[in-house]
């Protein structure tokens, strides 16, 4: 019975490792198709948003598993308590990637001058996703605290394109284009709080404490 608790833990271990590229991939492939206004490209990150959503429900279903059947001791109960967290925040990540590939669509050029701040952005809550991954895998409560603090970083690049898109919105009689680049930069924005999330709850399964 220890056997197959171990090979559930691991299997649950295996799974967030999985789910975490997939919403890299996600986060990647959206920033492309914007560079690029690549629409089928766009239309891949709709696409893979539904095997996101069901990478979600089967880890759902593992850790449940693992609480009506194993009973965990109380390290591993947090441990399992913050996979079922953390799984809804790589949720809405996919979610918020998707959500800006379809804002590509409406987006008739890329000739924002700021697209290499979009990218440092995207850059920075990849490497928090990652990170925060990787610390829940190897309990590195340290990496995790450095996801956290690295959404400062994330926090000031979004004001610094809000700052600038609103300047422009103020010079131009159309503005629904300059909306949409602020929208995609509060969905960033977002991901990299739902990255610090993750990153929290890596602290939880670690400390007890969040």
């Amino acid at each position: 019975m220890r056997d197959k608790y171990q090979e559930d833990l691991e299997e649950l271990n295996a799974n967030i490792l999985k789910m975490g590229k997939m919403i890299e991939i996600a986060i990647e492939s959206s920033v492309l198709a914007l560079m690029g206004r690549d629409i089928q490209q766009a239309a891949t990150v709709s696409e893979n948003d539904e095997a996101i959503d069901n990478m979600e429900r089967e880890i759902e279903g593992l850790c449940m598993k693992l609480l009506l059947q194993q009973q965990p001791v109380a390290t591993d109960l947090r441990v399992i308590t913050a996979a079922l967290k953390m799984v809804t925040d790589m949720e809405r990540i996919g979610d918020h990637a998707s959500d800006i590939a379809e804002l590509v669509l409406q987006i008739p050029d890329c000739k924002y001058n700021k697209m290499d701040t979009i990218t440092e952005i995207s850059t920075q809550i990849i490497n928090m996703i990652h990170k925060s991954i990787e610390s829940f895998i190897n309990r590195n409560y340290d990496m995790a605290q450095v996801v956290i603090a690295q959404d400062d970083i994330v926090d000031n690049l979004y004001y610094e394109i809000k700052t600038d898109l609103i300047q422009k919105i103020k010079k131009t009689d159309d503005g629904e284009q300059i909306l949409d680049y602020l929208l995609i930069a509060r969905y960033f924005e977002r991901i990299g709080d739902h990255a610090t999330n993750i990153a929290k709850w890596v602290v939880f399964a670690i400390t007890g404490k969040k």
